[in-house]
């Protein structure tokens, strides 16, 4: 007769499946409506970021956890906790300053070609000049990467933030709750493929480049990750610095894409969103590796 060993992650790989298999699946209904015309733009976003969320009660309730706990956990508010949600997206700002260096050398980076697209808005909406124009767009350019800070720490946060529960606290939770290659790359793919519907359906950030899209939005969302989980551990398990860093992402890194005069479809694999934004985030999360070794930070 064969003895029975209790095996615990038979466990926590049945959470980790299960509350996966639910965020896919609310995922691709939500943009099932969106592709059908019954949501519009920011309804489906904030619902798709927060079914995450959503998915965690739901998945702690099926296996008969009491979810009260992991919430003031995840949403724990300390002086430490608003040190790191006010300092996070300064690391998305770095990644940029690493992006700009990088892509300028390679000649893919052109801020004028930005300027050029405000001020073409400018002077359809208002009675100006066409250098009046260039110089209102030049003004609005800069304003907006500083103002980004701003969106990022208010209202893109709180998007963020459905995300953040899942997948920076629960599901790191099941992982162990330490920035392991492990952690990294479980969360950094299923986070990364959770956006594979949108992109295939909606074309979510890789309109003419679907399918590599996907493969390289997973790639990006990777190396997302380890700085995330970084902050999160330093705020002992709250998940608000994650927030601010993902709200972050989402305020700025679209320059990336638009600052340049390549083809849409080039861009969409060699800028922010591809293999140069992945140079970009590798450097800053190789830097921030040998900080946290170091014990610098």
């Amino acid at each position: 007769m064969k003895k029975l060993v209790f095996n615990p992650t038979d466990g926590v790989m049945k959470k980790a499946a299960a509350f996966i298999v639910m965020t896919y699946f609310s995922a691709l209904i939500s943009d099932i409506a969106a592709l059908c015309g019954l949501l519009p733009l920011i309804p489906w976003g904030f619902l798709r970021m927060w079914s995450v969320a959503i998915s965690t009660i739901i998945c702690s309730a099926l296996f008969k956890e009491d979810v009260s706990p992991l919430l003031k956990k995840y949403l724990k508010f300390s002086v430490k906790s608003l040190k790191l949600y006010l300092l996070s997206p300064f690391i998305v700002y770095l990644a940029l300053g690493v992006y700009v260096t990088i892509a300028s050398s390679l000649g893919l980076f052109d801020f004028s070609a930005y300027i050029e697209l405000i001020a073409i808005e400018v002077a359809k909406t208002s009675n100006v000049t066409e250098e009046q124009a260039v110089h209102l767009a030049t003004t609005s350019a800069y304003v907006q990467i500083i103002s980004a800070y701003v969106a990022a720490i208010t209202i893109n946060a709180v998007f963020a933030l459905g995300e953040e529960i899942g997948w920076r606290g629960y599901l790191y939770d099941l992982l162990g709750s330490k920035p392991s290659t492990k952690a990294v790359l479980t969360i950094g793919i299923v986070w990364g493929l959770w956006h594979a519907s949108a992109t295939i359906l909606l074309g979510y950030n890789y309109q003419l480049n679907r399918l590599t899209g996907v493969a390289l939005f997973t790639l990006i969302t990777l190396f997302f990750t380890y700085p995330q989980l970084i902050v999160t551990s330093r705020a002992g398990g709250s998940v608000l610095p994650a927030s601010s860093f993902h709200g972050m992402v989402n305020s700025i890194w679209g320059l990336t894409v638009v600052a340049s005069r390549l083809s849409k479809e080039l861009g969409e694999v060699v800028l922010g969103l591809g293999f140069t934004g992945i140079m970009a985030w590798m450097v800053v999360d190789i830097a921030l590796y040998m900080m946290v070794k170091m014990h610098r930070w």
